[in-house]
């Protein structure tokens, strides 16, 4: 290995990041792997300081694809701007927190995967909607399919990058559209920073737990729904306007697969004409459901 070191200066410490890189590969990795230091920043701004500041953090390339972390010192494949953040992200969601058993590997894996794409959101937004876009993509490939792992015996359904990673993503991204962005970071921030789980490891009730104490809101039906369920729905809006400027909506929903038979949720809709730009979102309770607004 060729070592180096950089220093990503943090809120109250610096934190040195040693990377262990093959020697013909060097030049470049030491113009990637600085990508780290806007990363690591955010996600101390949003999730609290890296939690092993009083050590480092670091990089070991490696021949496999992909990464693989460990606490302090990720094994990484190449230095690619969504692998590191991911493999940084599992330093708060899966080291500081673990999940507690195979069936919850969403709470490491869904997790890092969202934060990859925060980075994406507050460090280079051009990048936000495409790579909302991608995950949308794979998570509708096929018509099921739940975040909850059903079989724990199989290698290749616990780490299913569809299920786990990206469904698991996007349930994060929708529990904070339900809740708000202030409840869903304070509720996160609180199941990280719970001393029964800090340093030990944690079951999805943990973190629904902490999501409705901050939101004040009853996330049970919502989690038998996408966490439990399989599939997705579709939607088909239906819109005419009278001469007073009124308009009459109606939204009929389906779902991919039988397991859920509907879901209840907010939906934004966007209204934009050459003077206008407003997005009204409707509490959507059941298909067919109309909606008159003036």
């Amino acid at each position: 290995y060729a070592a180096y070191s950089f220093d990503v200066p943090l809120a109250n410490t610096t934190v040195e990041v040693l990377n262990y890189v093959f020697p013909e590969d060097s030049a470049n990795s030491v113009w990637a792997t600085g990508d780290v230091i806007g990363q690591m920043q955010l996600f101390s701004e949003l999730f609290g300081e890296y939690p092993f500041a009083d050590e480092k953090y670091g990089h070991a390339q490696f021949g496999w694809g992909g990464g693989m972390e460990h606490q302090t010192m990720s094994f990484m494949g190449g230095f690619f701007y969504e692998l590191m953040a991911h493999e940084l992200a599992h330093q708060w969601f899966g080291d500081l927190v673990t999940c507690g058993s195979w069936e919850d590997i969403w709470l490491n894996e869904g997790f890092a995967t969202y934060l990859s794409g925060l980075c994406y959101e507050h460090l280079a937004p051009e990048y936000w909607m495409p790579f909302k876009g991608a995950w949308r993509g794979v998570v509708i490939s096929q018509p099921g399919g739940s975040v909850r792992c059903t079989d724990t015996t199989s290698v290749s359904r616990i780490f299913d990058s569809r299920l786990s990673y990206f469904k698991g993503a996007y349930l994060l991204h929708m529990i904070r559209w339900v809740c708000g962005d202030s409840a869903f970071y304070a509720g996160v921030n609180n199941y990280l920073n719970d001393p029964d789980i800090r340093h030990g490891s944690a079951k999805t009730p943990h973190l629904i737990a902490h999501l409705e104490a901050a939101s004040g809101l009853d996330l049970t039906a919502f989690m038998a729904n996408w966490y439990v369920g399989e599939g997705y729905p579709n939607y088909v809006v239906t819109w005419g306007q009278e001469s007073s400027g009124a308009v009459a909506l109606r939204i009929d929903q389906t779902t991919s697969h039988p397991s859920v038979p509907f879901y209840p949720m907010p939906v934004p809709i966007r209204f934009k004409n050459n003077d206008q730009d407003t997005t009204v979102v409707l509490d959507h309770t059941f298909s067919g459901q109309t909606f008159d607004l003036a």
